[in-house]
């Protein structure tokens, strides 16, 4: 909360808005992971087929982000998230009622529509609404509260289990997600978003098209995908994973992955702060990314358990956290006015990439007996994630040279 008292209240609002809809749209993608035992036992279906599921999930939303930030020059961005919050809490709702697995699969699928808007749109609003100076801790914060859902999402889901049956579950976190759109779309201009470039920046800055792209942009691009498929790889099959290699029961394990999630959302607050008095964001994602890799060496490796699977994921979750501010701060500078819908739009499909096709293929490595393999593997891709974003910075710093002398 003192990240937005610290900005003007107009900016405050703003924030604390599209922070309840980034809220629910990571509450609702990791509200389904911790019930993959449940799933497959009720569906009669394995891990694998499970997992794609939630890939079609990621994916849906993943690739529509691109042509949501586009459409944002003709519909207006207070709309666009409503309708799409509404449509992601319907169909999480809905899976209350589902029967087989195919009507839990096209639910999911229906709910990564409406998934697709909140990173084009909620980028495009703090383009407009947050002054440069806030940007870093506006950044930190919509994050922050991406993450502080998915860390309750397990805790939650697993509580209101108990207290009713799985079913209710979903259909009471899928009304109050309604209720929130139509929170959103009572709002006015407060969420309005950034204004399109004029024909003069545009051709100046060159086509929308040959910024989209751009080698900086192609290399986030795939950064976000590297990073997406780790983080999909402990979300997704973390908790049966943990289960499967004797390190905590069901339960313990859904509170191991709160856990982890909730230093994810610890590490982004300190890393919004970081990245506004530490310039070199490069450098601080490769210290978070490097550290956060040799951590999850250490789960399957020296079989940890109890009080020590919790620690090493809180300190795994603080590094995944902390590099986010400074991601987005990268993706920024290489950003042309005008266009924050649009590119960020475009890098976030890498990310749904990555953490959608994390659920067949960590899935398919449990189902093979391979479960022990699922943390390092993930230790490989945060280490090729360092080498990829150094490219990028390389790329964008050498397009900024070439820009200045003509």
């Amino acid at each position: 909360m003192a990240l937005v008292s610290e900005a003007p209240p107009s900016q405050a609002r703003v924030l604390s808005l599209i922070g309840v809809g980034h809220f629910l749209s990571h509450f609702y993608i990791l509200c389904l992971p911790p019930m993959l035992p449940l799933f497959a036992r009720e569906f009669d279906v394995g891990f694998a087929i499970l997992g794609g599921a939630l890939t079609g999930y990621a994916w849906i939303g993943g690739i529509l982000q691109a042509p949501a930030g586009a459409a944002l020059e003709k519909i207006d961005a207070r709309k666009m998230l409503a309708a799409g919050l509404a449509l992601n809490a319907t169909a999480i709702g809905l899976i209350g009622l589902a029967e087989s697995f195919w009507q839990f699969a096209a639910l999911a699928v229906i709910a990564g529509v409406g998934n697709a808007v909140f990173h084009p749109v909620d980028y495009a609003i703090i383009a407009a609404k947050v002054t440069e100076k806030h940007l870093g801790r506006a950044y930190s914060l919509h994050t922050f509260s991406g993450f502080f859902g998915g860390g309750v999402a397990p805790v939650a889901m697993l509580t209101l289990s108990g207290i009713f049956d799985w079913r209710t579950a979903f259909i009471l976190v899928g009304i109050f997600g309604v209720c929130a759109a139509g929170v959103i779309l009572a709002q006015g201009d407060a969420l309005a978003g950034e204004e399109k470039a004029n024909t003069t920046q545009k051709e100046k800055l060159g086509a929308s098209k040959s910024v989209l792209y751009s080698a900086p942009v192609l290399l986030y691009f795939l950064f976000l995908a590297t990073y997406g498929l780790a983080t999909g790889g402990i979300s997704s099959q973390g908790v049966v994973v943990m289960v499967k290699l004797g390190l905590a029961d069901e339960v313990g394990a859904a509170q191991v992955l709160s856990t982890y999630q909730f230093s994810v959302a610890g590490g982004i607050l300190l890393g919004g702060v970081i990245a506004e008095k530490f310039g070199r964001h490069g450098l601080t994602a490769a210290i978070c990314l490097l550290t956060t890799a040799a951590l999850m060496l250490t789960p399957s490796g020296l079989r940890l358990d109890g009080a020590w699977l919790y620690l090493v994921f809180a300190a795994a979750g603080f590094g995944f956290g902390a590099v986010l501010p400074a991601r987005d701060l990268m993706v920024r500078a290489i950003t042309p006015a005008g266009e924050n819908g649009r590119i960020f739009g475009f890098v976030f499909v890498g990310l749904s990439i990555g953490s959608g096709l994390a659920g067949i293929l960590f899935g398919a490595l449990v189902d093979a007996g391979f479960d022990m393999w699922v943390f390092p593997i993930v230790s490989i891709l945060l280490t090729s994630a360092v080498i990829i974003t150094t490219l990028a910075q390389l790329a964008a710093g050498k397009a900024q040279s070439l820009e200045q002398r003509n």
